[in-house]
């Protein structure tokens, strides 16, 4: 019988071992899902904020005269750069058309929101701009429009404030909901509304009919260098920086919340880890323990030629085996958790969910695993393992042969 072999069928007959195995598999299933879902989340926030602002972001001031094409062509002739877009952002109120509270700005029916003016690929999901007279279409998240009262084909009435010289001069535009855009996110389904730039203009109707230019990258291409880049282009086309006095990447955008997703994603890996670590800490008790019970197996092992090192090495193969089945049902534990995870969360909360939108951002638990962490993981844990199971292997090779033998 193989050294190998062996060791398999202590692992199989002896409970303790299958405990050990089992508490480095509830260990790694916790941290696998913990990992799972942060990834997750910073990778869908990451997404959100490059899709919602690009890549990268110029915002222009309204003293800016330069012409949206002055802006684009050294952009778009960037080797780096996929497309790059203009928009008019404008923030104002919205309410449903008819509305009293619309007359009153201190209405608390009222909602404010961003309407952002879009065009070229950010508009492929808008209908064809109305013709003059008609309202125009726009795209709402479902959370706004609920709390609106609106359905698709309702009309809303967006008004603000625009500068007229020296005083400011109420505006007001009436548009149609076209249809639903889902981000995913709570907060930009909440407030953002989308609409043809052209359209949102009207209700600008001074300075440039702009205001930031979205600037998508290439896969692959770093941020800072795209920075970069994008103002060696536009000085070399003549255009001070004045004219684009704030040039931010998407983790810019991403600010302090992005940096604290981070933040928590590896402090809390390292937490959870502890929990993989204490699993694998009772080896040490464990094989301490077996190396006592199987001391006449020692010995028969020595008597048959095993020299002390061959038998550490079988103590190390034999932790490293507990640690590898340990591994592969904790990874299978944690997939399975991961696949039903809103089944776990209203488990865990009673029925109730845990990972409130409003809290949380995203109106879903995002979850994404990654190989690679995975991969360190697993081969931390058989790392821990293999050196937690030294003190044990080296009191095994110590094992007299003969006295182990006469041991009845």
């Amino acid at each position: 019988m193989s050294l190998l072999r062996l060791g398999w069928v202590w692992c199989r007959r002896r409970l303790i071992l299958v405990c050990a195995a089992l508490g480095i598999a509830l260990g790694v299933a916790v941290l696998f899902t913990v990992l799972a879902v942060f990834q997750g989340f910073v990778h869908e926030l990451e997404t959100s904020i490059k899709v919602v602002s690009g890549d990268l972001t110029l915002q222009i001031p309204r003293r800016s005269e330069a012409r949206a094409e002055e802006y684009l062509a050294p952009l778009r002739a960037l080797p780096e750069v996929a497309d790059a877009t203009v928009r008019l952002n404008w923030f104002g109120m919205v309410g449903r058309r008819g509305a009293r509270a619309l007359d009153d700005p201190r209405a608390a029916d009222l909602t404010g929101l961003m309407l952002a003016g879009v065009e070229g690929v950010e508009a492929a999901g808008l209908p064809p701009a109305a013709p003059a007279g008609e309202p125009a279409p726009v795209l709402m998240g479902k959370l706004l429009a609920n709390r609106l009262g609106l359905v698709v084909g309702d009309a809303l009435e967006v008004f603000s404030y625009r500068d007229s010289g020296r005083s400011k001069v109420f505006v007001r535009k009436t548009y149609v909901l076209a249809d639903f855009v889902e981000s995913g996110r709570y907060d930009q389904d909440l407030n953002r509304v989308l609409a043809h730039r052209a359209d949102v203009a009207l209700l600008a109707q001074s300075g440039p009919n702009f205001s930031e230019i979205a600037v998508h990258a290439r896969p692959g291409t770093d941020a800072e260098l795209l920075a970069a880049a994008v103002i060696q282009a536009l000085a070399n086309a003549g255009i001070s920086e004045r004219d684009f006095p704030a040039v931010r990447t998407w983790e810019d955008q991403g600010g302090q919340l992005l940096r604290a997703a981070r933040d928590q994603q590896g402090l809390l890996g390292t937490v959870f880890f502890m929990i993989v670590l204490v699993a694998a800490y009772q080896l040490v008790a464990t094989l301490l323990l077996t190396v006592t019970e199987k001391r006449r197996e020692i010995g028969v092992l020595g008597a048959l030629g095993a020299s002390p090192g061959r038998v550490a090495g079988f103590f190390c193969g034999l932790a490293t085996l507990i640690a590898g089945v340990g591994c592969a049902a904790g990874l299978g534990l944690g997939a399975l958790l991961v696949a039903n995870i809103s089944s776990v969360e209203k488990f865990l909360g009673g029925g109730k969910r845990i990972f409130l939108p409003e809290i949380y951002i995203f109106t879903e638990i995002p979850i994404r695993v990654e190989f690679g962490s995975s991969a360190v993981l697993v081969a931390a844990t058989l790392l821990c393992a293999l050196l937690f199971s030294l003190l044990p292997a080296w009191r095994a090779a110590r094992v007299p042969v003969v006295r182990a033998l006469a041991r009845r």
